[in-house]
């Protein structure tokens, strides 16, 4: 069966938050879906040959132009992605980037509905706002009707790196003062993040209801 919704992460991390989230939204609905963990396949940024600018099918020999296929024929999208460097994560960008080809002319990804998913150190520091408006806004000029922004607080690398109490670059004394060991509470799980949670829920619901209708009309 066509999957109605497609999730995508941009989270390199096996079974990440970002990942566990943007599945709930798509459980939440209770249609076809399926998930595409980006650092899994190849999708490379454009290139911006205009390939595509006849027919609206991206010609780049990677994973895009199956992905692409799907993308066309579901009718909504939740898009989750991290804050690497305080913006939203390359795998993220560039899946972004390729919509272009549905994009160009035609606008074949109007009237979609979309929820975005970001995940960011959290804890006041900067990024997590501004990724996800840098995904919402992207799904917008597609002419998707972003239904939500979910964010959720994360976990940064210097947590399990192995040498995050001591590396003179750590972001942990910056996260969590001068208290730099790490122990089993510092580590966020977005299922701990109710109130987020129960968004994605709701949110997922909303999808299925807003895709009814469709069908209906």
């Amino acid at each position: 069966m066509q999957p109605q919704i497609i999730g995508i992460s941009g989270s390199p991390i096996k079974n990440s938050n970002t990942d566990r989230l943007v599945q709930a939204v798509l459980e939440a609905s209770g249609l076809s879906t399926e998930f595409v963990k980006l650092s899994k396949i190849n999708v490379r940024p454009c290139i911006a040959c205009l390939g595509c600018k006849e027919d609206n099918v991206c010609k780049v020999k990677d994973d895009y132009p199956e992905l692409a296929e799907k993308v066309l024929r579901a009718g909504a999208l939740v898009v989750g992605g991290y804050t690497p460097y305080g913006a939203a994560d390359a795998f993220t960008k560039a899946f972004l980037e390729r919509l272009f080809s549905l994009r160009h002319r035609n606008g074949l990804n109007r009237g979609k509905v979309a929820v975005v998913v970001t995940t960011g150190i959290g804890r006041g520091a900067p990024g997590l706002d501004e990724a996800s408006s840098q995904i919402a806004h992207a799904l917008k000029l597609e002419g998707m009707d972003v239904l939500g922004q979910l964010k959720v607080t994360g976990n940064p690398e210097c947590m399990v790196c192995g040498f995050g109490e001591t590396c003179t670059m750590s972001a942990l004394p910056w996260i969590f003062g001068q208290d730099t060991k790490v122990t089993p509470d510092k580590f966020s799980k977005v299922e701990d993040q109710t109130e987020t949670w129960d968004q994605a829920k709701a949110l997922g619901r909303e999808m299925a209801r807003r895709l009814g209708e469709q069908i209906r009309m």
